[in-house]
This record gives C-alpha cells, sequence and structure tokens, in this order.
C-alpha cells in the first residue's frame, strides 16, 4: 500500500515539473515590474515626442537619448507602430507620448560621479557617521497620452527610477548599456536610475494606452 502512495506522489512531482518547464518554454516580455504575454496583434499608432527639458541638471541631450532609450523599449513590446512627426503627413498616429524630466539628480547627495557632483572627505565622513550607505542618483519624468486628433490628455502619471552608490564594488554593471547622449552615465547609479525609470515610462504606456487605439495592425 505504502509503495503505491509513493508512486502516485511521484507522478505528481514529474506532472508538475513538466507543467513547470512547458512555461518556461514560452517567451515572456519583462517590462519594469510587469511580466507581459507575447502579443502578435494589431498596433497603436504613435508618436513619441521630444523630450520637454524642467530639470536643471538635464540638458537636450539627455532628452534626446532618454526619448531613444523609451522608443527602443517601445518597439520591443510589439504593440506600437511609432511614427516620426516629420512622417506624419497623413496623421496616421493616433497618439502623442509627450514626456517631461522634471528631476534629473546624478548622486543628489554629493559625490563626484557624474553632473552635479563635487562631494568632499568631509561630507563623505558625514555620511559615515549618519549610518548613510551611497549615494542616491534619481530620475522622474512625467508622462502624458494624447489623442492626436482632439488634442485630449487621455491619461497621465509620474514615473521615477532612484539607485544608491555603496562604492566602486557596485560598478562593474548598473543596467543595460545607455544610448548615446547618456553614455557617460553606463555602469553608474545614475544609469541604473535611468534604465529603472525608462523601464517603468514603457510599462506606464502599455497598461494605459486605450484598447481602442489598437487597431488595422
Amino acid at each position: 500500500m505504502k509503495i503505491k502512495y509513493f508512486v502516485i506522489i511521484g507522478c505528481c512531482f514529474l506532472i508538475l515539473n513538466l507543467a513547470g518547464c512547458a512555461v518556461l518554454d514560452k517567451p515572456v516580455q519583462f517590462i519594469g515590474q510587469a511580466f507581459f504575454p507575447p502579443y502578435s496583434g494589431p498596433k497603436a499608432t504613435i508618436i513619441v515626442a521630444d523630450f520637454e527639458i524642467k530639470a536643471a541638471k538635464a540638458t537636450s541631450d539627455v532628452g534626446a537619448g532618454l526619448q531613444d532609450m523609451l522608443i527602443a523599449r517601445l518597439e520591443k513590446t510589439n504593440r506600437f507602430q511609432i511614427i516620426a512627426p516629420k512622417e506624419n503627413t497623413n496623421k496616421k498616429a493616433k497618439l502623442i507620448i509627450a514626456t517631461e524630466v522634471i528631476d534629473f539628480e546624478p548622486r543628489a547627495s554629493g559625490g563626484s560621479e557624474g553632473v552635479g557632483g563635487g562631494g568632499s572627505a568631509a561630507s563623505g565622513t558625514l555620511g559615515s557617521l549618519l549610518g548613510v550607505t551611497g549615494n542616491k542618483s534619481t530620475i522622474a519624468l512625467n508622462i502624458r497620452i494624447v489623442d492626436t486628433a482632439s488634442s485630449k490628455v487621455l491619461v497621465s502619471g509620474r514615473v521615477a527610477g532612484q539607485a544608491i552608490d555603496t562604492g566602486s564594488a557596485n560598478r562593474l554593471r548598473r543596467g543595460s548599456a545607455l544610448s548615446e547622449g547618456l553614455s557617460a552615465y553606463n555602469n553608474t547609479s545614475m544609469g541604473e536610475a535611468i534604465n529603472k525609470c525608462i523601464a517603468e515610462a514603457a510599462e506606464y504606456i502599455v497598461q494605459n494606452v486605450p484598447a481602442g487605439y489598437y487597431k488595422g495592425g
């Protein structure tokens, strides 16, 4: 009788294991903190407008680099046909993604990394006394999804990214390589914050574009 129970239990483990392998074999997209199933349906036609700079330490090159990264991330979702503004002569794009850079602070709490650095030995000592483990880099974007026909803002929200630099040991790999305008921040806490923020931005857009705009793909 005991042997029979062991056989049944063994069969159950085998079935669960095979089911798990079947799930893992299917491609799954990961954007930000959310999983999205593979997509091959109709696409929403959009324009990703130039990023508007509202943060003191961001530049036009930073804005262009962030725009390139967001376009690349959205293209990977297979949910959008992205049209350049100059190519939208027949008003094919139904939505505009309008983005503002409202915060861009490489290592805001001090230090020498990136734009705006300038920490000192004294500030590092003070940080140690206060229990600060590193310097925080931050970035935040305001995103509006706008209907091109009516100019109505369908949805708007804020996404952000941040990362802590805890020393040279953590600088080996800080997220994916950045676009050309942001290459100075590769393998830094700011680079990690940028990657997080762009992932969150793409996730926000995927989740908030109304279903009715996915037509004619």
